[in-house]
């Protein structure tokens, strides 16, 4: 009887399995169907206006964004090189008419895995960016943005000889953007300081990267052609400083209006909290969230702020928010997208094998892995307000601050080789922003779901 029920449900999972595969069967027939007829639409428009006609741009453009939906990129490269190719003989070879088209254009050399071919295109395109002949306009600052976001996917995912160039390059772009935005926007703008945080969390990563033993953290310590290079501690000590003047300057943004924005200037002084538990410093970070506190309170926000602070948030949080208003919906909307009902159950992915504590600051992986190919642990831990935790590990003493404590593993489905040891101790790495009643860190427990990277 066990056997018969045994081949029962085996037959029914076979069967199963086949319908599934013809529905995918089916759905894969009718998007080349629907390509087909895009593309010979394509075709009957050219041979009508001409392969150069500026009136080709919009089915191209969609034509491409369909092609690189259904991940046929080779196509769309060709596609989008006829486009690239329209604006230039209708406008000229400078049109900032064609960096939409240039980034797409990267961005599929990166999706088919040619990063040598997109490190050439992202060169030019640098160099169209910072042409003094520019008109300085939105266009130019999304631009500049999204080259940016290309340098840190780089970052990840081009050969590891590459990353610290893509560092390198992704913070003179940030520099450079910066002052475009303030000589562009109008003075009191609030996309300037989110443009200016984008710095912070590239100085946070590099000093993830210079702590870690390997040839991108020995690149960003270099200081000379011949080899030379300061200490990890004076190459953090830097980065540290670096990050604190520009959340001081997004501090100061808000302080320093004719009126100033006190709630902008408490939240600044939130961010500069965070930074300091990243950096494990308690002291300060528990000065800099009272004193957010303290003038949140005087503006009249103590049950809001107090609703801001009611979780706690993983650190670094990857876009500024300047207003409760603004904070609140994005902590919201991420964990809606996460399915959390709170966020004391937390979904970490690594950002690369290479980078094992750090979550991916750019959204730029937009193809979704199915349940079955995850890989992951869920864990345990304890979150001790600002108190200071001392441990060794490998020789060396860390004090980490807001960090995973009392970890336990509870569940786990991993089938390659780790080590066990160091993802522990990636996850005690973790800082979090504690969670603050009244302005005072609180102890709490909390899950993560913890996910190992694609590579």
């Amino acid at each position: 009887m066990r056997y018969i029920t045994a081949t029962a449900f085996a037959s029914i999972c076979l069967v199963s399995n086949a319908f599934g595969q013809l529905d995918a069967l089916e759905r894969l027939e009718e998007i080349q169907r629907e390509l087909d007829r895009d593309l010979e639409n394509l075709h009957q428009l050219e041979s009508e206006y001409g392969r150069l006609d500026r009136r080709m741009l919009e089915p191209l453009d969609q034509f491409s964004r369909s092609l690189i939906e259904n991940e046929r990129f080779t196509e769309a490269h060709d596609i989008l090189d006829q486009a690239i190719q329209i604006i230039r003989i209708s406008e000229g070879l400078y049109s900032h008419s064609q960096f939409p088209f240039l980034i797409r254009h990267i961005e599929n050399y990166v999706n088919r895995g040619d990063w040598v071919s997109a490190r050439e295109e992202m060169q030019h395109l640098d160099w169209l960016i910072k042409r003094g002949d520019n008109e300085i306009n939105e266009e130019l600052v999304a631009t500049t943005l999204d080259l940016i976001d290309i340098h840190l996917w780089g970052v990840a995912d081009d050969f590891v000889a590459n990353q610290s160039d893509h560092f390198r390059k992704a913070e003179n772009l940030t520099n450079f953007v910066g002052r475009v935005a303030q000589f562009n926007y109008e003075p009191g703008d609030v996309r300037i300081p989110a443009i200016m945080y984008k710095k912070v969390v590239q100085m946070y990563l590099q000093a993830v990267a210079v702590e870690a033993w390997g040839q991108t953290g020995l690149s960003l310590r270099s200081y000379s052609n011949t080899g030379y290079a300061i200490s990890r501690s004076d190459a953090r000590t830097s980065l540290y400083y670096s990050g604190l003047r520009s959340l001081t300057a997004i501090r100061d943004f808000y302080m320093q209006r004719e009126n100033p924005d006190l709630e902008g200037a408490a939240i600044g002084y939130f961010y500069l909290g965070d930074w300091e538990v990243l950096f494990d410093n308690p002291d300060a970070a528990s000065r800099a969230y009272e004193q957010g506190h303290n003038l949140l309170t005087a503006v009249g926000k103590s049950e809001e702020i107090n609703l801001y602070t009611s979780q706690p948030q993983m650190l670094p949080l990857t876009e500024f928010h300047g207003s409760l208003e603004t904070a609140l919906a994005a902590r919201q909307n991420a964990m809606n997208v996460d399915g959390e009902g709170s966020s004391t159950s937390f979904t970490f992915k690594q950002w690369s094998s290479q980078f094992p504590k750090t979550i991916a600051p750019i959204d730029y992986d937009t193809r979704e892995a199915g349940l079955e190919e995850v890989e992951y642990a869920i864990f345990s831990f304890n979150l001790l307000g600002l108190k200071q935790v001392r441990h060794w590990y490998r020789g060396r003493l860390k004090k980490n601050v807001s960090s995973p404590q009392n970890l336990e593993l509870i569940n786990q489905k991993i089938t390659r080789s780790v080590d066990w040891l160091e993802l522990t101790e990636s996850i005690r790495d973790l800082h979090y922003r504690p969670k603050l009643i009244n302005g005072e860190a609180q102890t709490v427990s909390a899950t993560l779901y913890f996910q190992l990277a694609d590579q």
